[in-house]
């Protein structure tokens, strides 16, 4: 049961993430569709770029004030923010105009951007630290579960029929977020121990306060504020700003950061995003729907091997593994593409000229895209979301979940709007060696900055995987 509770509690905030990969999912089958020439709304390739892009940005927005859910709670906003999701599927449903069209996008990506600290500080503070990596995984597998579902149901139903399916999934959420209990680390951080006590008791296996008292104190001990060393420290530690100033919170944020970048630069965001128009121009044997939907698998199984590989390897092997598998997939992808003469991208190529599913030749970019979308998932697109939750310290942790956002925000903005441009100017072979090039760089980035976390309570670290060994007294720790 006390396992059980947590993965109740995880699993339950979660589907907000799951309705965060539904929107992505969405735009994915979105953009061919309204490429159609049958279709009430049409776009061109330049509204191509900002459909696929401008959710990222009010996402930014989002991230950016999500700060002021630590004034109404975790559970609280995540109750709130059910609404507007509920209504931004109404207006796909709805929408006669392409800036009914932008409204939606821009609502969600809003909400996204949201509901991300909440979610993050939330899954950090109802689990324990040895199942905090593999419960992390859960929220990473519900972001590419509602990716699947919306190309599952992309495949088979119109792009209307579709945004209405989703809206039941919000009304779902609503009820089942009644159930959760407040997180104990917010109620303690404002004063409310016995609501603490009886939250914790209740993610514990609904046991009694007495029996998790222990890990109360615990948990009270890391909250209370350490004596400062000087006036001049005391200025800082107690000051409104000087917390985010001190090198224990700027190591952590520059290293999330880098990761977010290198992560939408180094070609999963882009493959999941164009997904329909990449496989429809690579002339995969099988229809571009169908074949995306089996990219959506790769990328399920993707992220339940990523649990497993950081329960039992740690989430640096997961994540050098991952971006080397990246890496390697983009120069094959940049090579079939060179070889077979892909140089742009066409929309609209019509199914019935796919090749023949006897051409064993012709499964081979199907197979490098599904390759591609399972490594991504190992530990390259989750890794940097799952130290998010763990590597700032209790009281700057509803900042930095909120903020660090923004570099994923900003950077997948810019790949998903460039990446038109990009290839029109680099050809579709030449992008995708310059993916290989940024997971080089990433490479580097996680061997020499990305501490291990697995296992570990939660405190903030400003030591290097090359230098932590020298001393423990700083070592990073999640609560």
């Amino acid at each position: 049961m006390r396992v059980l509770a947590q993965v109740f509690a995880v699993t339950v905030s979660s589907l907000l993430t799951v309705m965060l990969g539904a929107s992505v999912g969405y735009v994915t089958i979105l953009i061919p569709s309204l490429t159609d020439p049958n279709e009430e709304i049409r776009i061109n390739e330049v509204q191509t770029s900002w459909i696929s892009s401008v959710s990222l940005i009010a996402s930014l927005i989002g991230s950016i004030v999500s700060g002021a859910t630590e004034y109404i709670g975790r559970r609280r906003s995540m109750i709130i923010l059910t609404v507007p999701i509920f209504l931004s599927w109404v207006t796909y449903y709805f929408s006669s105009e392409l800036w009914h069209i932008y409204t939606a996008l821009v609502l969600l990506g809003l909400v996204n951007g949201l509901f991300q600290s909440a979610v993050m500080s939330y899954i950090a503070e109802v689990t324990e630290p040895h199942l905090r990596g593999l419960l992390c995984g859960i929220n990473s597998l519900c972001l590419v579960s509602g990716v699947l579902v919306e190309f599952l149901l992309g495949s088979e139903l119109h792009w209307r029929k579709v945004a209405l399916v989703t809206c039941g999934l919000p009304a779902l959420t609503l009820c089942l977020l009644q159930i959760l209990p407040e997180s104990p680390y917010w109620l303690l951080l404002h004063n409310k121990s016995e609501n603490a006590r009886k939250s914790l008791a209740w993610l514990r296996g609904c046991t009694t306060s007495e029996q998790v008292k222990e890990e109360y104190q615990a948990i009270e001990t890391s909250l209370k504020p350490k004596q400062p060393d000087n006036e001049m420290d005391s200025s800082l530690r107690w000051g409104s700003v000087g917390k985010y100033t001190r090198k224990s919170f700027l190591w952590p944020f520059a290293m999330i950061c880098c990761l977010f970048i290198c992560c939408n630069f180094s070609g999963p965001l882009t493959l999941q995003v164009y997904g329909v128009v990449i496989v429809s121009n690579l002339k995969v044997p099988i229809g571009k729907f169908y074949a995306t939907c089996l990219l959506g698998s790769a990328e399920v199984l993707g992220t339940i091997s990523c649990a497993f590989i950081i329960r039992y390897l740690g989430k640096r092997i997961a994540g050098l593994s991952s971006i080397f598998g990246v890496l390697i997939c983009n120069v094959a992808l940049g090579v079939y593409a060179y070889t077979n003469n892909i140089v742009r991208l066409e929309f609209n190529v019509d199914d019935s000229l796919v090749s023949s599913t006897r051409d064993a030749g012709k499964w081979v970019p199907l197979l490098i895209v599904m390759v591609f979308a399972f490594v991504g998932h190992c530990g390259c697109r989750s890794l940097a979301w799952i130290l998010l939750g763990e590597v700032f310290s209790s009281d700057t942790r509803t900042v930095g979940c909120g903020v660090a956002p923004s570099a994923y925000y900003i950077s997948g903005f810019a790949a998903n709007k460039l990446y038109l441009s990009m290839i029109s100017r680099l050809t579709f072979a030449g992008v995708y060696w310059t993916y290989a090039c940024v997971c080089f760089v990433g490479l580097l980035l996680i061997y020499f900055a990305v501490p291990e976390t697995e296992g570990n309570l939660c405190q903030p670290s400003t030591k290097t995987p090359r230098n932590r060994n020298k001393t423990t007294d700083n070592s990073m720790r999640c609560i």
